[in-house]
């Protein structure tokens, strides 16, 4: 009719320190090992990006020089003084 029961055992005692180091040491080391390597992969990210950016960015500017020609027809002096009031 009814089905013995098993018999659940409880400890109650203090927890050794040597388990304890068996189970978190692992654990802390798995962590340890992914923070430095998040680290590394980002500062070899940001290697990487201080190399190459001022290349792509020189590449997209033209081979010309930034400078505009002019014809010196369209020369005309600039004079450092103000100009007279005629009246």
């Amino acid at each position: 009719m009814s089905a013995p029961r098993g018999h659940v055992h409880v400890y109650r005692g203090q927890v050794p320190f040597w388990l304890v180091l068996a189970v978190v040491a692992p654990l802390g080391l798995v962590f340890l090992t992914s923070l430095v390597l998040a680290v590394a992969l980002a500062g070899a990210a940001a290697a990487l990006v201080t190399l190459f950016l001022p290349r792509m960015g020189k590449r997209a500017a033209p081979d010309a020089p930034n400078t505009i020609d002019l014809d010196p027809s369209q020369y005309h002096r600039i004079d450092a003084r103000p100009p007279r009031d005629p009246h």
